[in-house]
């Protein structure tokens, strides 16, 4: 039988657990890295201000952060347009390069067609305007007067009756084709029906009021200073250098009989009614002449209102005699207008189909003729 030893090893009371020291010892730990991070003063706070200034762009040619200033550029773009970016920004973010962001930029387009000025001299403003019916009307007129006489109690009473006569003013056609792309109608930017329309409008006006004041009426209304009815007015001539204008000026408008001359206007082209104005600046009649004191109100003249006439003659000495540059009268009881068709305008999208093409149609029926030349009367620019 085998004996088997025993050794038992005793400890004495001071000897420390194990488990208490290791515990012991990360208390301690833990004391150790709570004393170094308060030391550090917010580290934190410090960590977030290193990553801001490590993702702000250097400046000058050491900029090696490139990548951060394009984006930072088209950001500004996107948010705020071209106009928001800085010199800096504007290098950068270089609409010719297409990697430097020429990609993410577009040129601006207006939307706003810029039109050559249209002038139209006024007619419809200042004479008669009726619609008609028919192709054309007649509009009766008084000859001569009745004539009564004086006479005794028991005498016999003359009998007179008037005469009349009338006026054939026919409606004459104006009318025009614009041949357009299909395409160019598609994609434009612009609203072109709309801008077509509109500039038939102004061009349809300046040619019927072109008329009014110098056609001939051969297939377009007779215009009242058309060479044929120069006779039948009253007339009043100032000398071709216009020594004598404003006097003449003043004859004119008191040749008027008085029942025109309270409906009368003046009508005249912008550089006659300079000259006139100079001329009455250094006279003592300037007072003749008011300027209008607002917006869409005509100057006057003696009183009357004057119309802006671009169709009418210059007076000027370079101009040659026998012109006519300025009238006064009352045009709505000597000139008369007739509307038979108002502007129509049609789209045509099939006879040019086979060529891409788009046709807008407009035609315009009107006519004018002047009915009672006593109620207008002319300065002749011509050697007294």
């Amino acid at each position: 039988m085998t004996n088997l030893a025993f050794k038992l090893e005793t400890k004495s009371a001071s000897d420390v657990d194990p488990i208490e020291e290791v515990k012991s010892a990360l208390d301690g730990l833990a004391n150790d890295v709570k004393t170094k991070l308060a030391a550090n003063d917010n580290i934190a706070d410090r960590l977030a201000k290193l990553e801001a200034k490590a993702n702000r762009p250097a400046g000058g040619a050491a900029n090696d952060n490139n990548e951060n200033i394009e984006a930072k550029a088209l950001n500004t773009f996107l948010r705020s347009g071209a106009a928001a970016l800085d010199a800096d920004e504007r290098k950068t973010l270089n609409i010719g390069t297409p990697s430097a962001g020429g990609y993410a930029t577009a040129p601006e387009y207006s939307t706003t067609i810029v039109e050559k000025l249209t002038q139209f001299s006024p007619m419809r403003s200042v004479a008669a305007v009726m619609s008609i019916g028919t192709s054309k009307v007649y509009i009766p007129k008084e000859a001569t007067h009745l004539a009564g006489g004086w006479v005794t109690e028991t005498g016999a009473r003359p009998s007179s009756e008037p005469t009349f006569d009338q006026v054939e003013i026919n409606a004459y056609e104006h009318a025009v084709i614009v041949p357009v792309s299909l395409q160019l109608i598609e994609d434009s930017f612009v609203d072109l029906q709309a801008y077509i329309a509109g500039m038939i409008a102004k061009q349809f006006g300046k040619a019927e009021a072109t008329a009014f004041v110098t056609g001939d009426g051969n297939g377009k209304p007779l215009g009242f200073l058309d060479s044929t009815l120069l006779a039948g007015y009253q007339t009043v001539t100032a000398a071709q250098a216009g020594t004598n204008l404003v006097e003449k000026l003043i004859e004119l408008h008191y040749s008027l009989p008085t029942a025109y001359a309270q409906n009368a206007s003046w009508a005249m082209n912008r550089k006659t009614m300079g000259v006139i104005r100079a001329a009455l600046d250094t006279s003592s009649k300037g007072t003749l002449w008011s300027d209008s004191l607002a917006n869409g109100t005509p100057a006057t003249l003696m009183g009357r209102p004057i119309a802006e006439m671009p169709d009418m003659a210059d007076f000027a000495p370079a101009v040659a005699a026998d012109t006519y540059p300025v009238a006064f009268g009352d045009f709505s009881s000597g000139y008369q207008i007739v509307d038979r068709v108002g502007v129509q305008i049609m789209r045509d999208d099939y006879t040019g189909a086979d060529n891409g093409i788009v046709k807008i149609r407009a035609r315009r029926r009107v006519g004018g003729k002047l009915v009672n030349a006593e109620a207008i009367a002319l300065l002749k620019s011509d050697t007294p």
